[in-house]
C-alpha cells in the first residue's frame, strides 16, 4: 500500500506492519512481520517495484516476534544489515530470553527467537542514518525493553512500532497498559512522540495516518 511517495506499508504481512522507505537508489525496511518465509515483505517489495537487493538496512523497533520474526530470513534475501537497539540485540541473540510476545504470554510456550539473530548495527537515540533521505533514531521505551521509533525525513513519517497507537479521534495514544513492560513509561513516550513534527504516523498495528487522517475504510480489506 502506497501511503505517500517514498513510503509503502505492508498489507500481507502477518503480525505487525512493515514499512518500506524509498530513496533514489536504496531502501530502508522498518520491521519485518511474523515469521512467514519473507512472503509478506516480498509482497511489499513487489508492490513498490523495488528488488530485494535495493534494501540496504532493516530497522527493528523492538524484539517481539511480530516485528522481528523475519529478520534473519530477510537479511539472507536482501543482503541488508540488521539494525536495532542494544537491548533488542541482546534479546535476539539469546534464544528463550523473552517469555512474552507483545506483553502477553505466548500460548504455544515456544522460545523466541528459535535461534540467535545477529544484529549488525547497534543504534543509539539521536543518531541519524544517511539512507533513504535520512532516518533519525528515537528512544521509545515502555512497551518493550529497548524499543525505538524512527523519524524518516524523506516522507516525513514517524514509524512508532508498538510504542504508540493511532486513534481516529484522539491522535497518538499509548499502547494498552496490559501490553506494556512499563505502562507509565509508555505513556510518557507516547506524549513525546506526539510532539514530533511528522506528516505521517506509521504504527506497528492498524493504519498509518496522513496529516492527522486515517485512510478510507475501503483500504482496510487486507490484514495488517
Amino acid at each position: 500500500m502506497l501511503v505517500l511517495p517514498g513510503l509503502h506499508a505492508s498489507q500481507a504481512t502477518h503480525g505487525a506492519r512493515a514499512y518500506l522507505v524509498e530513496g533514489p537508489m536504496e531502501c530502508v525496511l522498518i520491521d519485518t512481520g511474523q515469521p512467514d518465509g519473507t512472503l509478506g515483505v516480498g509482497h511489499l517489495l513487489g508492490q513498490a517495484g523495488r528488488p530485494p537487493h535495493e534494501v540496504r538496512l532493516i530497522l527493528l523497533t523492538h524484539a517481539h516476534a511480530g516485528h522481528a520474526g523475519n529478520a534473519a530470513a530477510l537479511r539472507r534475501l536482501t543482503g541488508a544489515r540488521l539494525a536495532a537497539s542494544e537491548e533488542t540485540a541482546r534479546l535476539l541473540r539469546d534464544p528463550g530470553s523473552m517469555a512474552t510476545l507483545g506483553g502477553l504470554p505466548w500460548r504455544r510456550r515456544v522460545a523466541w527467537p528459535p535461534e540467535p539473530i545477529r544484529i549488525d548495527e547497534v543504534l543509539s537515540p539521536g543518531q541519524v542514518l544517511d539512507l533513504a533521505g535520512g532516518v533519525e533514531v528515537l528512544d521509545a521505551p515502555g512497551h518493550a525493553p529497548g524499543s525505538l521509533a524512527f523519524h524518516c525525513y524523506g516522507p516525513n513519517a514517524l514509524a512508532v512500532g508498538d510504542a504508540a497507537t493511532v486513534s481516529r479521534r484522539h491522535g497518538l495514544l499509548p499502547p494498552p497498559a496490559r501490553h506494556c513492560h512499563d505502562p507509565h513509561l509508555a505513556r510518557q513516550t507516547a506524549e513525546r512522540l506526539a510532539a514530533v513534527d511528522a506528516r505521517v504516523v506509521a504504527p506497528g498495528h492498524g493504519w498509518p495516518s496522513v496529516d492527522g487522517r486515517l485512510p478510507a475504510r475501503q483500504w482496510s480489506s487486507a490484514s495488517g
